[in-house]
Order: structure tokens, then C-alpha cells, then sequence
């Protein structure tokens, strides 16, 4: 079973893939900008384009349904091999139940969408460009009467600043392939982990329920800089009824159906065995019940004090 880390290995390759079209696509607009071809020779770019971006989206597909799902059967097999040193506690092992099975479709369908999504989008912007920019040399050389040269220098400019967006959040944010694509894949792999932690724990608790090693989790480890390092290594309780750990509803963010501190975070929740590992770590109580916002005050209040 592969480990996070080299998961996360392969999920940096597959958005260097996208940072690599989308450097390829500029390119590709750079140069039909700046020698102004002709009506065949552009819908010829676009072939290239679409046929890069198809690329692309095989990867995604193939990534979304063999290796996100990996995370997933991780998480589920760190518990199965903790249990397996525990007294009086049997090993759940066989086959996946439909539970696990459907959580695995639904990430797996969500995080593809959301790439293709992406893509998508991002074609039809480049399409846009291409045809409007001839449009555009010809509008500003007839209202300015500027030169052909400095027209296609401007617009390439445009390009490279602003670049192609591929997504526009809630918040009217843009953002780029290769931020998306990084951060879609980094937030879909973590609520996919921990997800399988919880589901797994769960039918352990249903199996041992006077078992407190099946209600603990431990948020994992990397030396964030930012506010969610405030609880790395912090144990928490599913159940909330553990005497010295509090909920882990007292998150920030963290609450049923979604398990992680904020979008591109790296911390997974992992299962805390105190019959192997003792005493865990209890966290500070004014960290907890306490909102994303709030946080980010106190982590820039601390970091510049």
C-alpha cells in the first residue's frame, strides 16, 4: 500500500501536466497573436490546443479514479494494521462495503468533474482569444492609428499578465490551471483520507464500542506555518465523549461531511490508539470552537508579536 507521501508524489505530477499545457497553451496564443494568421491556421492552433487539453484530461480521469481512491484504502489499511497490535480487537480486513465503496465514487466523480470543469473552461477562453484578436489589432489600428507592431506587444503582454483563467470561485477570484488544479487535488485527497479514517473507525466503534482506541484521532504533522499548525499533533475525540480529548467538531471548518481545515491544506486526521501510543496531546482551549477568520487573527497577531 502506497503512503502519503508517494501519493502526493503522484499528484504533483499530475499538476506539473497541467502547469505544462497551460505553458504550452500561452505559448501556442503568444505566437498566433504575434503573426496574425490566418482564419485556417488558427482553427489549426485550436486543433493543437483541444488535442493537449484532451490529453490532459485523460490524465485527470485516470488520476481522479486509480489514485485518489488510494488514499482512501491508506487511511483504511493504517487502521487495519494498528488494530492488528491491539488486545482484544479484531481486524475487520476483507472486502470494501458499499459505504466505503460509494465515498470512494462520490470523491472520485467530484474531484473529475471539477478538473474537467476546469479545462473546459479554459479552452473556451483560449478559443475567445484567438478570435477576437485579430478583431482587436484591426479595432485599435482604425480608432488610434497605431502600429500593427505595438498592438500585437500589447496584447501579448495582456496575455502573459493575465494570462487564462480557468476557474472563477464564489468570491470572483480567478484563478489559473495550475492553482486550481493543485489546489482541487491537494483538498480532494485529504477529505478522501480522512474520510476513510472516520468510516473506518466508525465500524470498528459499531464492532468494540467500550473501546476508546476506536474514537481518537490525531491530526498529522509537517510544521505548517500557518494557523492550522496550531493543532498539529493535537489529539481530538469523534464521539465528543472522551473525558480528556475534546470533539473534533471543535475544529475550525471540521464538521460532518467535511473533514479538513481549509482548501491546499496537507493535514490528514490519523487513528490514535492510546493503548499503543499512551498519553496524546490536548489542545489549547481558546483553538477550539473557534472560526477560520478568528484564527487567522490570532496566528497574525502571534506571528508578528
Amino acid at each position: 500500500m502506497a503512503t502519503i507521501d508517494e501519493l502526493d508524489k503522484s499528484a504533483d505530477n499530475l499538476v506539473r501536466q497541467y502547469r505544462s499545457t497551460y505553458t504550452y497553451l500561452l505559448k501556442r496564443l503568444e505566437y498566433q497573436i504575434n503573426n496574425g494568421l490566418s482564419e485556417s491556421q488558427s482553427r489549426s492552433i485550436l486543433r493543437e490546443i483541444q488535442l493537449e487539453l484532451s490529453k490532459l484530461d485523460e490524465q485527470a480521469y485516470k488520476w481522479s479514479y486509480e489514485v485518489l481512491p488510494e488514499y482512501y484504502h491508506s487511511a483504511i489499511d493504517t487502521i487495519d494494521t494498528n488494530t492488528a497490535m491491539l488486545s482484544g480487537a479484531n481486524v475487520i480486513g476483507g472486502s470494501l462495503v458499499v459505504s466505503h465503496r460509494k465515498a470512494i465514487e462520490v470523491a472520485a466523480n467530484s474531484l473529475y468533474t471539477d478538473l474537467a470543469k476546469n479545462t473546459q473552461y479554459m479552452s473556451q477562453q483560449a478559443k475567445g482569444i484567438i478570435r477576437e484578436n485579430g478583431k482587436a489589432i484591426i479595432d485599435r489600428q482604425v480608432v488610434t492609428g497605431e502600429s500593427q507592431r505595438k498592438t500585437k506587444r500589447d496584447l501579448k503582454d495582456a496575455l502573459v499578465t493575465d494570462g487564462v483563467t480557468s476557474f472563477v470561485d464564489a468570491g470572483n477570484k480567478e484563478w489559473k490551471i495550475g492553482q486550481y488544479s493543485s489546489m482541487a487535488v491537494r483538498t480532494k485527497s485529504r477529505l478522501i483520507h480522512n474520510q476513510g479514517t472516520m468510516n473506518r473507525l466508525q465500524e470498528y466503534r459499531e464492532d468494540n464500542p467500550s473501546n476508546p482506541n476506536f474514537d481518537l484521532v490525531q491530526v498529522s504533522s509537517h510544521g505548517s506555518k500557518c494557523w492550522c499548525g496550531e493543532y498539529e499533533g493535537m489529539v481530538f475525540s469523534i464521539s465528543g465523549n472522551h473525558p480528556d480529548y475534546p470533539n473534533v467538531s471543535s475544529l475550525p471548518n471540521f464538521n460532518e461531511g467535511h473533514l479538513s481545515f481549509h482548501p491546499n491544506c496537507k493535514h490528514v486526521l490519523m487513528p490514535y490508539m492510546e493503548e499503543l501510543r499512551g498519553k496524546g496531546k490536548t489542545v489549547s482551549s481558546k483553538y477550539l470552537n473557534t472560526s477560520i477568520k478568528d484564527m487567522n487573527k490570532m496566528h497574525y497577531a502571534k506571528t508578528k508579536g
